[in-house]
């Protein structure tokens, strides 16, 4: 699939009970979904330098992810992210494009999502 027009969502797992090991695990768990998705990427942000105790940058990146994607798809996005959520421990949130989410995500606010990531590849 050729798209002109792809923009990124930057997910970030967040869960203040799991070291950086077991957050990375989530991440990859959602990470394996999105890619089931027809997005054209799913890659570990930027984490920066680890934190003191971590095991490993690449364990810390791993909660964070940008999502390469065609705005077609964006839709569809936010449903695995909603679905993935709701199966998760109740500490868990997740954090995208800036706002952040705990438990199930409503058709409300997966519109919302869908919406403010819309006006922001949409503006200049």
């Amino acid at each position: 699939m050729v798209t002109v027009n792809s923009s990124d969502i930057d997910i970030r797992v967040i869960a203040p009970g799991l070291d950086a090991d077991a957050v990375a695990e989530l991440g990859q768990g959602l990470r394996s979904e999105l890619l089931d998705l027809d997005v054209e990427d799913v890659r570990a942000a930027d984490a920066g330098a680890a934190p003191d105790g971590a095991k490993s940058a690449e364990a810390i990146a791993w909660g964070a992810m940008v999502v390469a994607l065609a705005p077609q798809v964006a839709q569809g996005v936010m449903a695995v992210v909603g679905s993935w959520l709701s199966r998760q421990p109740s500490d868990v949130e997740v954090e995208i494009d800036g706002q952040r989410f705990k438990g199930r995500l409503t058709k409300d606010q997966q519109a919302q999502l869908f919406g403010a990531y819309l006006r922001r590849i949409e503006s200049p």
